[in-house]
This record gives structure tokens, sequence and C-alpha cells, in this order.
């Protein structure tokens, strides 16, 4: 148990999706309804932090009782401002001394792989050596740039897949990091961050109408696996220190 707030932000523009929150996923009429569902699984509903400069947004979070963030309008409209001013805009409002931003837009993360990213936060950034947490995807492919091969020598020497070196992509599911860190450093990751592994699935970001239509796909394989379940026994009961909420380590 650690003081945890859980921001989900979300926004009215989009650039190449219109209104891309809103669009239904699963068994919920919206994505933002979505990720709540499968947040309000694993923590204390009052330390979910639904953050947005639109009302009508806001609300659809009161039926999960959830806590509003009522963001500044010039930190969602049209990337006005930098995101660093983003970042620090939102999480200096936040009461909590450690901080996840979970997205909307990777629907497939489940609520297990919550669960284990807040264990892992605890284990080795509070009690470890890390000062921060990233959700990443282990690929073992072939990168390029316009120079030339990245990863591996395309050539004679070529390598097999599986002797590549290990590179991680961003899966944009979550990041973790103490508030005061994020806030010196105008960002929510360190220089030490856990590479906390998820699943191929947790890593489909809806940026494209394509990765959508992919993402509502593979909703079928989640829905198959039955990843919308979480073990009892691995979920920390959040509303442990209540009516002390919210508290400090």
């Amino acid at each position: 148990m650690y003081d945890l707030g859980v921001i989900v932000p979300v926004r009215r523009g989009s650039s190449r999706i219109a209104e891309k929150c809103l669009l239904p996923f699963g068994d919920q009429e919206t994505l933002i309804e979505w990720k709540l569902a499968q947040l309000t699984k694993i923590i204390d509903p009052r330390r979910i932090y639904l953050s947005s400069e639109d009302e009508a947004f806001l609300e659809l979070g009161d039926r999960f009782g959830v806590s509003r963030h009522h963001r500044a309008r010039h930190l969602a409209v049209d990337h006005i401002a930098p995101f660093r001013d983003v970042i620090t805009g939102i999480v200096r409002d936040i009461p909590h001394t450690h901080i996840a931003w979970s997205t909307v837009v990777c629907p497939l993360m489940a609520p297990q792989e919550y669960s284990d990213a807040f264990c892992a936060y605890l284990d080795q950034v509070i009690q470890g050596e890390n000062d921060s947490l990233l959700g990443v995807n282990l690929m073992k492919e072939y990168f390029w740039s316009r120079e030339g091969a990245l990863n591996y020598e395309a050539s004679r020497n070529h390598t097999i897949s599986q002797e590549l070196p290990d590179w991680f992509k961003v899966t944009n599911s979550i990041y973790m990091a103490p508030r005061q860190q994020i806030l010196a450093r105008e960002y929510f990751v360190g220089d030490n961050p856990v590479l906390q592994p998820l699943s191929k699935l947790a890593g489909v970001d809806i940026d494209y109408i394509e990765d959508y239509r992919i993402a509502q796909a593979l909703y079928a394989v989640y829905a198959e696996d039955g990843l919308d379940a979480v073990n009892p026994s691995t979920i920390v009961n959040w509303s442990a220190h209540d009516p002390d909420f919210p508290v400090a380590i």
C-alpha cells in the first residue's frame, strides 16, 4: 500500500480521429468508460482522476465514482501548450505522493497488468533502485533509419531475430513516478525507469482509425482469454487507509 493517484487524461480535440475518446469499445459506450471500468476493478475509484476540460467527458466518470479534475482549457486545445505544461498542469493538482498516468487509447491493457505494474512500482521504485516505471513491449524486430540498419548488420553477417538485442517500444499504456519528481523534471518518466513488460495487446495504441479497427478486432482475443478478470490474491486493498484518504506513504 502506498499513496497512489491514477490520472486518466482525456480531451475533446483529436488531430487524427474526431472525438476519439468517445469511440465505443467492448461492452462500454466510450473508450473513457471502458478504461474507467478496467481501473475500478483494481483500485479505489476516488484515487482515479478523470482529467478533462470538457464537462460532458467528466460526467462520464460519475457513475464509476471517480474523482474529477477540471483541466485548464489551454492545456487541452490544439496542442497550444507544450506537453510538459500539460503534464505539470495536471499533476500539480493531484494530491498523492505517487502518480500513474493511464491513457484511454490503449484499451487492451488488462486490469491485472495494471495491478502487476502497481506492485512492481512498489518493489522496484519505492523500495528499490529505480526512479519511475514505463510500460513497454520487447521488440525482437529489424529496425532501420534512413541512414541504414540500426540493430543488426544487413549483410552476410545477418542476425537471426532471436539473437537481436533487446529493444523496447513504449506502449503509451502506463507511466508512473513520484509526484515531486514529475513536477521537477516536467515529465512522467525519470532517468532510470523500470521497463515493465506488457502484453502485445497492451501495446495497441489507437492513433489512427486503422488502430481502432485493429483494437476492436483484438477485443475478441481479450474477451476469449478472460483478460478482464483479476486474481483477487494480487489486488491491494486500496481503500484500507480510509477514512484518512488521501494519505502519503
